[in-house]
Formats: C-alpha cells, structure tokens, sequence
C-alpha cells in the first residue's frame, strides 16, 4: 500500500529487526528499519522507550554514527529516533538539487514521524542539524512537542566573527599543517574514507574541551558518507542560500532548549541570544566543547530532563 506524505510517497515501512548493539540502552537494544520515499530511502535506528525524540544530526554531509552510543544514554527516559539524512550512511538518495535540498530534508523527519506512528515529537538538532530542526518546528508546529538545540550553529552572521576568532584560538599549528597535508593528498581528492575520516578527527578535535575525547567520538565513514557527503553538502547549502534567520524565530512558539557548550566556537552571547529569540526558550550552558554527550553526559541529562520536567 503507498501513503503520500506531501511529494513523497512512503512505499514500504520496512519491519524493524531488533539486534543488540554495545554501548545502547541494554533494556531496548536498538530497532532498526529503512523508509522508502519515492527518491530516497531514510535508515533509522531507534532506542529507548519513552515520549519519542527525532535526532537531527549534524554535518551537513555526515551521517548519525558520531553521536552514538553516548547519545543513547537520553534512551532512559525517552524513545530515541536516530537517521541518516539521505545521501550519507545508510540512506540514499540522488545527488541533485531536486533530491538534496532542505525541503526534502524536512519533510524526511515527518515521513518518519508518520512512519512510527507518533502524534508528535521532540527534535534535537545537533550543530549544523540544529537549522533542520528549526525548519522543522516552523513549518509542523502542532507536531513538535519540544526543540532542543544542543550545540547549534547560529542560524546567521551576527556572531561570526566572534566565532572564527574563537576557531582560529583553538587551532594549533600541528592542526593546521595536519590538515593542509591531509586536503593536498591524492586520497583526499578520491575521497578515501580513512583520509576523509581523519579530516573529521582533526578538525573536531579543536572543537572539544579535551582534545584527547576524540577517540571517542565514532568518525569512522562509512563509503557511502565519505563518497557523497561534500556533494550533499554542497547541493544542502545551495537550497537554503544565505542563512538570516534570526528575525523568524519569534514565531516559533514551540517550547525550545539551547544547549551551549562553554567551551564551543559559538561565544556564550550567540547561545544566549538564541535562547531570547525563541518566545518559548531556556538557556543552558554546560562546561563542554562541541559534544556534550562525550564530555559531560551527566550535565546533559539533567539538563535535558529538568527542560521536559518544565513541560509538564
């Protein structure tokens, strides 16, 4: 049977095969299943049990293995909802700007949504994952219950000086020769997955209050996210153009969390003035770079806990 959900026609739910992974919440395992769409097919993994939250994860180009398993530990109290966003990881899609482009990417979410049965849902986007999440809110207001914005980008310019001076402060000369060796090579420019790999490693280490914490983050890519994720990248940002957003966020009524890492690119001020720009927004700042969950898993936790506490 097809369901039409907007332009896509959801064609199969795949059954979702319950294995267990290591490092998850044990209780649950994980779920997995794939959504076929009419141009393209969203992988997901799902854990926890509990009021459900779509994971929006960050990139644009990456797909949702980084942030596991020490994301998994909001699976406690909540059902977690991870994807691939199409062209990366386990989903796929074509490589053109009819398939790759931010309505597509928003209206994956609701296909899952729909797909899972849920009346409504929380999102946590996650750094650049948090303007998708925006996106989403404002246009399916009655079926985001919460936002959370944990570690977002700023969804504009105001604060991008501060930002790159921020960036700039933490690079170490090591990082920079490392990185210019690594983006000059021949296996670079095939995008050999190990090379695109340490790219990652490199860079996101100077985005943690502990560079050493970056073995813990999984940035191994698989060949599919090493392959395609510039293009999608590219073919992402090119449909959303210029982002100025700052001026839209009054509208969006949904209760909001901002989870700031102290330690992060963006300065306080930037995660602040998010938080006030919401009608609906608190404000926490954890003593963490870029990944919280790595970091300070506690801190995120109550934090996250407290904020749903406030919402009943």
């Amino acid at each position: 049977m097809t369901r039409t959900f907007g332009r896509h026609a959801v064609l199969s739910a795949l059954a979702i095969v319950a294995v267990g992974l290591p490092g998850t919440v044990e209780a649950q395992g994980a779920r997995q299943g794939l959504v076929s769409l009419d141009d393209a097919r969203v992988f997901y993994e799902v854990v926890g049990t509990g009021a459900p939250i779509v994971v929006v994860h960050g990139g644009p180009g990456l797909d949702h293995r980084y942030l596991r398993p020490g994301l998994d530990a909001l699976g406690t109290r909540n059902t977690i909802v991870y994807y691939d966003q199409r062209g990366t990881g386990r989903s796929s899609a074509e490589l053109t700007a009819s398939s790759i482009n931010l309505d597509s990417f928003v209206q994956d979410i609701d296909a899952l949504r729909q797909v899972l049965g849920y009346n409504q849902i929380s999102v946590l986007g996650h750094s650049f994952g948090a303007l998708i999440a925006i996106e989403y809110a404002a246009r399916h207001p009655e079926e985001t219950r919460a936002l959370i914005l944990m570690n977002p980008v700023e969804p504009g310019s105001r604060f991008q000086d501060q930002t790159a001076e921020r960036q700039r402060a933490r690079r170490t000369v090591e990082d920079a020769e490392e990185m210019r060796e690594l983006r000059a090579s021949e296996a670079f420019q095939a995008k050999d997955p190990a090379t695109l790999s340490q790219v990652y490693r490199v860079a996101f280490r100077q985005l943690l209050r502990d560079r050493e914490l970056i073995d813990e983050l999984d940035l191994n890519l698989q060949s599919p996210t090493a392959r395609n994720g510039q293009d999608v990248a590219a073919l992402l940002g090119a449909s959303m153009g210029t982002v100025d957003w700052w001026d839209r966020l009054g509208t969006i009524q949904t209760p909001t969390l901002v989870l700031h890492g102290r330690y992060d690119a963006p300065p306080l001020e930037m995660g602040q003035a998010l938080a006030e720009a919401f009608p609906v927004g608190t404000f926490e700042v954890l003593s963490t770079g870029h990944f919280p969950y790595i970091e300070d898993r506690e801190g995120l936790l109550s934090a996250v806990s407290g904020f749903f506490a406030g919402l009943r």
